[in-house]
């Protein structure tokens, strides 16, 4: 009888042991009708029924029982029912009440998610990455499996992966995913579900995140100019409101319009990413924008989005559609960078850091000294300061 036939409980019977001098500890059989069906003959005699199968390129195993507790019979139908599971992308080792049998993709939606909903105002961001990058890969993995290695290669190739818009992704970005598989990992150790940190050798990409492409007083003038003439009032506002305040995208997003006064020129903004409040204030340039908005009475944001109750997600291309109007080379910049334009030019303007700090909501002052640049015209006076002292 050969390694592959089809098994039943006769030919199970008459599977000889192996010889006490084999090199093999086992004699393995396989089963002709059901795909992954093992018998494993020991050397003392011992029969037993396995499952084989291959998952993220790893091959694995399920232990189904001795022979003589189960038939052939049984063992068929526990494998056939392992396949159908592995065919519904789930790994048929998991058992969801043993924590340490979790799915990758069962940590993040039962544990991870809830968890960081509770506590991070961007848990959407954290959730498009994971389901972007990771759970493809390797969402129907056991946590315990996870390698090291596996986050490496994720990390590393990401940077040589074509995006939706067509680029390959930014370091910045294959960092953020890098992240997320920290935190979940660090999460997971404090849950029991797994006891080493395997992302712990797996570096961030180092990023240069000086700015030195910042638009200009002009171009911001003829950046709004274009805001001004542009159809889709909603979107121009919101826009130019980024370029009048210094705000990030999510803050001016989630404006609501109870949160604006007018007769006090204030707009109210409860939750910043430093995890305070902060008022802007209106000029008279803002309110010609934000009265054109068209108010949606079934939606509180003053910037509202074609889902009902919810604000606008993305304005992105609009933006570049706006730059091209405008005759502005939008080489190297991307919506935040209205927001280090802001820092760029009050500060060419000789307002203080201190003010610069408070005006884009900053924590520490040398987050604003990283947004803010040095003039030719302040180091040529500068230069000529310093000579005068000496003349």
């Amino acid at each position: 009888m050969g390694n592959k036939f089809k098994f039943t409980d006769k030919s199970i019977k008459a599977l000889k042991t192996p010889p006490r001098d084999s090199p093999s500890t086992e004699f393995e059989a396989t089963d002709s009708q059901t795909i992954g069906l093992k018998c494993l003959v020991g050397k003392t005699g011992n029969k037993r029924f396995l499952f084989r199968y291959t998952l993220n390129q790893r091959k694995q195993s399920i232990s189904l029982g001795r022979f003589g507790d189960i038939n052939v019979s049984d063992a068929r139908k526990l494998a056939q029912k392992h396949r159908m599971t592995l065919n519904d992308g789930i790994n048929p080792k998991v058992d969801r009440r043993c924590p340490t049998r979790l799915t990758i993709d069962a940590f993040f939606q039962q544990h991870y998610l809830p968890s960081i909903k509770k506590r991070k105002k961007s848990w959407r961001d954290d959730v498009y990455r994971y389901d972007t990058h990771i759970a493809p890969k390797f969402g129907a993995m056991l946590f315990q499996d996870l390698r090291t290695i596996d986050v490496q290669q994720l990390h590393l190739k990401m940077t040589d992966t074509i995006n939706k818009y067509g680029n390959l992704y930014a370091p910045a970005t294959a960092n953020q995913v890098l992240m997320i598989f920290k935190s979940m990992t660090k999460y997971a150790i404090d849950l029991g579900v797994i006891d080493k940190n395997i992302c712990k050798p797996v570096k961030l990409f180092r990023l240069n995140n000086a700015r030195t492409r910042f638009l200009t007083t002009f171009e911001i003038k003829r950046l709004l100019k274009s805001c001004r003439e542009y159809s889709n009032k909603t979107i121009a506002a919101h826009i130019a409101i980024l370029a009048l305040t210094g705000l990030r995208c999510g803050e001016a997003f989630n404006i609501k319009v109870k949160d604006i006064d007018i007769k006090k020129r204030v707009i109210f903004i409860p939750m910043t990413k430093n995890g305070g409040s902060r008022v802007v204030y209106i000029t008279d340039m803002m309110l010609s924008f934000i009265a054109n908005v068209p108010l949606k009475p079934d939606n509180p944001y003053l910037f509202a989005g074609r889902v009902k109750g919810q604000p606008l997600r993305s304005t992105r291309k609009t933006f570049f559609k706006l730059l091209k109007r405008a005759q502005v080379n939008s080489d190297g910049i991307c919506q935040h960078s209205l927001r280090h334009s802001v820092a760029s030019n009050l500060a060419s303007e000789n307002v203080s850091l201190r003010i610069i700090q408070e005006q884009l909501s900053h924590r520490s002052i040398i987050s604003t000294q990283r947004y803010t640049k040095v003039n030719t015209e302040s180091m040529r006076q500068t230069s000529e300061t310093l000579s005068s002292m000496f003349s």
